[in-house]
């Protein structure tokens, strides 16, 4: 009898001592346990997609600037000494007029301008003896003899001109004679020469070199160097942009993959068709103007890749170890710390170890405390540890409640507001709240309608005193207006 009471005052301790245990590890946790939703993101994604500065515009790989050197259509080569993919040096021979038919046509110049002198001397000598026997004729026959004189000098002045004209023709003939070999004018490669067997290749470079223009002319040279980007951009953004800023070209099937380049020409002056250019981005019905990048290095680059170009404010700058924007860290005297996801997707307050500060990208080297894989939460005055964490942005907005006695000042508020006879419609979004205020000018009263949640505050100011001369309806509203 007495063993059995042993065994049952043993199990009853046993079984007040797990429920005192069980009570006082409950009561930590909810000691330990804050309400709301707090949404975390990975360290990795803060740190590997930074932050967007810029507009991003699309780009397309194309030949560098081509010198065009064009044919007078008038002229006949006889030599080309050159062929496409030649490299050529400025001053380099390209091709050859034929001077033949050009010195035939300057002797039959040679001839007409003869022919202009011979006319001019025989008028010399018909009004010479016109002169002569108007000074016998009688007097009602002189004004006839004038009026033949005048009208042989006017010939004169008329063949004349026609002499001086004709000179000019001469001298040009016979400088496009001695200067019948062109010469390349710049270094480069000779990338297209436009003859009528070259039909595929002019093609090519129509629809891969955009604006470079070959087709009228009869000899293109690419400048030496890379490849170089031809971007687009929409007259709204077309000022932001000028000749040497840095950017950043990026792959469209790798973004990872970046050249790093300048701006070396903004176009204001050929706008691009439609048709011409993809073009992503705002602005789709504005005017579209070219602009073009020297990178620093095309290789991996291919003729008619499209990229991304974005301007450079150092996001293409890779860093060894975990660099955190200071916005994420929370400075307590000589201590540091982030609001971190624990195992149990619950928030705390973790220290963490700070090295070098990068004050141009205004980042924190983390040298422990934090790893890529961690999750945090960007600091407000609403984080509490203990706090439920999500990674789900929707489940957050769902579950996110605003206080109404919050401070009107802590809400962030966008105007939209739009004149009218008159009128003036104000639009403000308070989160999930929306406030429209209508206010109507009459005799000096502002008349006020504001709806909160579908409830209707009315109320009459006087636009002297400032003074409300109305009822207000929805008294539990009248803080929150008056603060406002």
């Amino acid at each position: 009898m007495k063993k059995k009471l042993v065994i049952i005052f043993t199990v009853i301790f046993i079984i007040i001592g797990f429920i005192t245990v069980a009570f006082f590890v409950w009561k930590g946790k909810k000691v330990q346990t804050a309400e709301g939703l707090c949404y975390v993101e990975s360290v990795a994604s803060i740190t590997g997609s930074g932050m967007t500065w810029n507009n991003r515009y699309m780009g397309i790989v194309e030949t560098q600037e081509v010198t065009k050197v064009s044919k007078d259509s008038e002229k006949v080569v006889k030599e080309i000494f050159v062929e496409e993919q030649d490299a050529v040096k400025e001053g380099d021979k390209l091709f050859e007029y034929d001077t033949d038919e050009m010195t035939l046509k300057l002797r039959q110049l040679e001839l007409e301008l003869t022919s202009y002198y011979n006319s001019i001397s025989t008028m010399y000598d018909q009004i010479e003896t016109l002169v002569a026997e108007r000074e016998n004729a009688p007097d009602d026959q002189k004004i006839e003899y004038t009026s033949q004189i005048q009208n042989l000098q006017a010939q004169i002045n008329q063949t004349s001109y026609d002499a001086n004209s004709k000179q000019l023709e001469i001298d040009r003939q016979k400088s496009a004679i001695s200067n019948s070999v062109v010469y390349a004018p710049v270094d480069g490669v000779i990338s297209n020469i436009n003859n009528q067997e070259n039909q595929s290749e002019q093609y090519m470079n129509d629809y891969y070199g955009g604006d470079n223009g070959e087709g009228d002319a009869f000899i293109s040279i690419m400048a030496m160097g890379d490849f170089r980007i031809k971007g687009t951009v929409s007259e709204l953004n077309a000022y932001s942009l000028s000749e040497g800023m840095p950017v950043l070209v990026r792959s469209r099937v790798d973004e990872s993959i970046i050249w790093t380049g300048a701006i070396t020409k903004v176009d204001l002056e050929h706008p691009v068709s439609n048709d011409n250019m993809y073009y992503d981005g705002p602005g789709e019905n504005a005017t579209k103007y070219p602009f073009y990048v020297q990178v620093d290095s095309s290789e991996g680059m291919m003729l008619g890749q499209h990229l991304y170009i974005e301007l450079d404010y150092g996001q293409g700058m890779t860093k060894d170890g975990i660099w955190l924007y200071e916005e994420y860290v929370i400075l307590d005297g000589a201590n540091a710390y982030v609001w971190t996801e624990d195992k149990d997707q619950r928030l705390e307050k973790k220290q963490v170890t700070l090295g070098e500060y990068d004050e141009e990208m205004m980042m924190y080297e983390i040298k422990a405390g934090l790893t890529n894989s961690d999750y945090i939460a960007f600091p407000d005055d609403t984080l509490e540890e203990g706090m439920k964490t999500t990674r789900n942005i929707e489940e957050y907005k769902e579950n996110v409640n605003i206080d109404d006695e919050m401070d009107i000042e802590d809400v962030i508020i966008e105007d939209d507001i739009f004149m009218e006879d008159g009128e003036i419609k104000d639009e403000t979004y308070m989160d999930d709240e929306i406030l429209q205020d209508e206010i109507n000018v009459e005799n000096g009263i502002i008349e006020e309608d504001i709806k909160i949640d579908n409830e209707t505050i009315e109320d009459d100011y006087d636009m002297n005193t400032g003074e409300p001369v109305g009822n207000i309806k929805e008294n539990g509203y009248i803080a929150l207006y008056e603060e406002a």
